[in-house]
């Protein structure tokens, strides 16, 4: 129809006819105008992000075969006239999968859109930048918020634990907020630790921990708090683990151990968007000891003739001590911005109570990151983010190293069941308790009385930020430069009154007031320039880095207070001078000065090529070796881009990676190749000697890796070997006489090398309009080995215990076995008499590294329900128990403390030494169902919310395992003079099962 007076008229008829649709277009070349009757029905729907429901403007809706499509509004709304034929829409947004969506009958829909974290164009975050997946040549693995591990999560590591190929994750504890193992493709080093760096927002970490240490006497040393947890897991975008040594080798020498970059999340330009997110749970004991309760343990009195110790009641100290513990989670944030702008502001607050009773977590977050575009063409960018927290930590009594008499959980453990925990007058039973002519000698400590008089508080403060301008030189040559300032600073009191019945505390009490003070300093500058040659890519980057760490302690213990009504810490001045210790520390310098490179050449996206180079000179090392010098290489080429993989239609993309780099390690005192001098009460001594051929421990990786995706990008995998070798090893050992009595560090000329395969598959079984259901699955084999070592064995993993004294070990290092193999004499069984029997030589007996890691979890959504579950699994390792081998024994049922049945009711010899042995070594392999979550989408509700979301979480709902203590995932430190142990369960706290409910609503 011709445009005119007519036509227009015309259209303005056609649109009040409500049940007919036109589609209207133009014709460039002779201005016509065309109405052509299209439309039969009206549909409408709402687009949403699938993995928090959160709605997506700007998505195009469009109907398949046609140009006729529409854009979603603010809150993803869309609305669409469609002719009656129509079959599917076509639903897509940059950087989500792509939909096709069947009409039917349907005329109201909510579709959800899945991040595309397989397309060949996502970024990952690499050292300083980003590169596309496509051209990644490395060994890198990102985990994004919508695979995260759900539940109540304290520190950012414990959201991937078995996510990744590669990645082992240990909680030491189950405290709330405790200290973490984290492993990369096994440990390589003895003395200078096996954590991995962490990046949060480009700024690195110090990694050390800022909970101050109290050693309070008999009570022993309570390990610190994860050094992660002033990060909101809330706040997190996406976490991408860098893990051979040709994706590390530009963070030199503190990447050996592998780098963890944590993003942060960012503000989306748009209208402002509220999001409020409430949890609230409760936890339980997981696990116990298998000991007797009051009626079985006076039962095995009568059997063993002991009833001398029937106490004449019946307790549960483990009922005492624990509690249903409750955690109340609450996040709000607001985001938005402009053009040439935007922000996100979020706060934080988690208060989560420990299952044993007076412990517990409370913090306090605030996370503000925003972007600004400046210049004409937006050619200064400026990036600022800001970490802020506080976290009140509430400590139990249950130590690392504390003595049988000094542990909460071993206390609650040798209790008598028949023993009330308070007498007549309601005091504590803690020294002889005789009652109706029963005498019940050599009780424990007594649980209750250890909370009631112990008291352990800790603040910790955090600031992490960062402020970095980019200006874009000339088009595609970039430089940025970047300040990161990271402040943490903790207070700790503990405080043990004089009513407590124990050796070095009774009428006298003790306190201890310590503090300690992080701060560091990131200075960064980058050049970065990109170029397109036809054909040929390349990437360039050259920097130049600035690190400044300082440390401070200081300690004040006190005794022999004169009331016991106050705490200690608050009446220092009250004992005599003499019972007053005061010591404070500050590190020597600890800088880095590094200059490093990187280039990128892709040819014709077939073959990539990645070489990198970093020089670092740090003050921890020897004026001889004052530089490192971290070389790498990679190279990978895109199979399926050659003709002999193009025309295959199941291979989506395949690409060859290989890569060889070397990268150091330096977590170890500052100052340890300086003479270095200590003060003490009006003295002054040498306790460290200079060694000036002080070099870096240096590890050197081969690895070799496919990856792929089959089936229209519906299958994705990878498989990748690697062959990693550390050398150097730094040590410590004393001075050989005549010279001071004093330590000296040095090198060992030994090898650690690891090994494995890593393997990462994840399928996406099924998706209809409906229904999408996908699985994951990753696997890891490794083995580890001490090569080339000459020195004598070195000791470690002290077993503590009744009749053991502090000289027992179960650990050793020695050439040709794993570190910290386990080495102990071999339990034969029992004679006729119950007398136990034991070889005659201590063997080589166990592996406290695992051989085989394996995770699994499955993605559900049925319209508006969805449903999520990740297990982990750990084999072919062995955890010593050291807390069966020191409290649950044959000779102390014999003092009347409690013991398991099997030992009450059976025949074993009361008077059986207390031996370190293979009894006490246990498999530890286990599969554990980590987390479920169950939600449904209520979706808008009225004008108040866009979208309103319920789940119901478990976590730790199931372990299968044949360990027999508190829990196969443990690690108590047992070192000895500075080594590290690993494997060793002793007394620690329990882990949880928690199950919480949530609701998140957005506006």
């Amino acid at each position: 129809m011709k445009t005119s007076l007519l036509g227009y008229a015309l259209l303005l008829v056609f649109f009040q006819m409500p049940e007919v649709g036109y589609a209207i277009s133009f014709s460039p070349n002779d201005h016509n105008m065309v109405i052509e009757r299209t439309i039969d029905k009206v549909i409408r729907g709402r687009v949403l992000d699938k993995s928090d429901k959160e709605p997506i403007p700007g998505a195009s809706i469009l109907v398949k075969g046609t140009t006729l499509g529409v854009v979603t509004d603010i809150e993803g709304n869309f609305e669409l006239n469609v002719a009656d034929d129509a079959n599917s829409l076509i639903v897509s947004f940059i950087g989500y999968l792509q939909r096709e969506i069947p009409i039917g009958n349907q005329s109201s829909f909510e579709i959800e859109l899945e991040q595309d974290t397989q397309n060949l164009e996502e970024f990952v975050v690499v050292g300083y930048g980003t590169s596309r997946v496509r051209d990644l040549t490395g060994s890198v693995s990102r985990v994004g918020e919508e695979g995260f591990n759900r539940g109540v999560n304290v520190s950012p590591d414990q959201l991937i634990q078995g996510k990744v190929a590669g990645v082992d994750i240990v909680n030491n504890s189950g405290a709330p907020g405790g200290e973490v193992t984290f492993r990369i493709r096994g440990a390589s080093s003895v003395r200078s630790g096996n954590q991995p760096l962490f990046v949060v927002d480009g700024v690195p970490l110090d990694g050390r921990n800022t909970k101050p240490a109290a050693t309070a006497g008999e009570l022993g040393s309570t390990e610190g708090s994860n050094p992660l947890n002033f990060i909101n897991p809330n706040d997190i975008a996406t976490i991408d683990i860098l893990k051979d040594a040709s994706a590390t080798a530009i963070y030199g020498s503190r990447g050996a151990n592998g780098v963890v970059l944590i993003t942060t999340k960012k503000g989306i330009s748009g209208e402002p968007r509220v999001s409020l997110d409430m949890q609230s749970g409760v936890s339980v004991i997981a696990r116990r000891p298998d000991i007797m309760d009051g009626a079985t343990f006076r039962q095995a009195l009568n059997h063993r003739e002991l009833t001398q110790f029937d106490g004449g009641t019946e307790v549960d100290a483990f009922k005492e001590i624990t509690r249903p513990a409750m955690t109340k989670i609450v996040n709000l944030s607001v985001s938005g911005g402009g053009d040439k702008n935007n922000y996100r502001l979020s706060l934080g607050y988690h208060d989560q109570e420990g299952i044993i009773k007076n412990s517990g977590i409370k913090k306090y977050t605030a996370n503000y990151s925003a972007t600004y575009k400046l210049m004409p063409d937006d050619r200064l960018k400026l990036d600022i983010n800001l970490i802020a927290s506080n976290n009140t930590e509430r400590g139990a009594p249950i130590a690392e190293n504390s003595n049988v008499n000094g542990s909460l959980i071993g206390n609650a453990i040798e209790w008598n069941p028949t023993t009330p925990f308070r007498d007549n007058q309601g005091n504590f039973v803690q020294r002889l308790y005789q009652e109706g002519g029963r005498n019940v000698s050599g009780l424990p400590t007594n649980p209750l009385a250890l909370l009631e008089y112990y008291n352990d508080e800790s603040n910790i403060t955090n600031i992490l930020g960062s402020i970095a301008a980019s200006y874009r030189i000339l088009d595609g040559l970039d430089y940025r430069v970047s300040l990161g300032v990271s402040h943490a600073k903790g207070n700790r009191t503990v405080d043990t009154s004089g009513e407590l019945f124990l050796n070095t505390i009774t009428d006298l009490g003790l306190a201890v007031v310590n503090t300690s003070q992080l701060n560091s300093s990131t200075l960064t500058h980058t050049l970065n320039y990109e170029k397109q040659f036809h054909k040929f890519k390349l990437s360039a980057l050259a920097g130049y880095e600035f690190q400044d760490y300082k440390s401070y302690v200081n300690n004040i213990t006190a005794r022999g207070f004169t009331l016991f009504d106050i705490y200690g810490s608050d009446i220092l001045q009250n004992p005599s001078r003499d019972n007053v210790r005061v010591s404070s520390f500050r590190d020597p310098s600890n800088q880095i000065q590094s200059i490093f490179s990187r280039v990128n050449l892709n040819f014709s996206d077939r073959f990539l090529v990645t070489a990198t180079m970093r020089a670092d000179g740090s003050t921890k090392f020897g004026e001889n070796n004052k530089y490192g010098y971290f070389p790498s290489f990679a190279g990978a080429w895109v199979l399926s881009e050659e003709k002999f993989l193009k025309n295959l239609q199941a291979i989506s993309t395949m690409k060859l990676r290989v890569g060889w780099g070397r990268t150091g390690n330096q977590e170890f005192p500052a100052g340890a190749s300086q003479d270095r001098y200590a003060f003490g009460l009006q003295s002054l001594s040498l306790v460290n000697v200079a060694n000036p051929d002080l070099r870096w421990e240096t590890t050197e990786t081969y690895n070799i890796g496919l990856d792929f995706t089959l089936f229209n990008h519906k299958v994705s995998g990878s498989i990748e070997y690697f062959d990693k070798a550390t050398k150097d090893l730094l040590f410590q050992l004393p001075t050989i006489q005549p010279a001071p009595a004093a330590t000296f560090w040095t090198n060992l000329p030994a090898t650690i090398r690891n090994n494995g395969v890593e393997l990462m598959l994840s399928a996406l079984v099924k998706e209809t309009a409906n229904l999408t259901w996908e699985v994951g699955a990753n696997a890891t084999f490794l083995q580890n080995k001490l090569q080339d070592y000459t020195g004598a064995p070195v000791l470690t993993g002290q077993i503590n215990g009744n009749g053991l004294g502090g000289g027992s070990n179960a650990q050793q290092l020695v050439n040709n076995q794993p570190l910290f193999a386990f080495k102990m004499l071999e339990f034969q069984g029992f004679d006729n008499s119950g007398s136990a029997m034991y070889s005659d030589e201590q063997q080589f007996v166990g592996n406290p590294n695992p051989n085989f890691l394996l995770g699994l979890n499955t993605n559900l959504s049925y319209k508006k329900f969805s449903f999520n579950m990740s297990m982990n699994g750990v084999f072919g390792h062995q955890v010593y128990n050291n807390t069966a081998n020191a409290l649950i024994t044959a000779a102390n049922f014999g003092l009347g403390r409690n013991t398991s049945p099997e030992i009450g009711l059976g025949s074993e010899n009361l008077g059986n030494s207390n031996v370190v042995s293979t009894r006490y070594l246990e498999n530890a392999n286990y599969l554990r169902l980590q987390n479920m979550t169950m939600a449904y989408n209520l979706g808008a509700i009225k004008n108040a919310f866009s979208n309103v979301r319920i789940s119901f979480t478990g976590q730790n709902l199931f372990l299968l395992t044949n360990y027999s203590g508190f829990d196969p995932e443990v690690n108590t430190n047992r070192g000895v003079g500075g080594v590290p142990s690993f494997g060793i369960e002793y007394i620690p706290y329990p882990t949880a099962r928690t199950f919480l409910l949530g609701i998140n609503a957005s506006f």
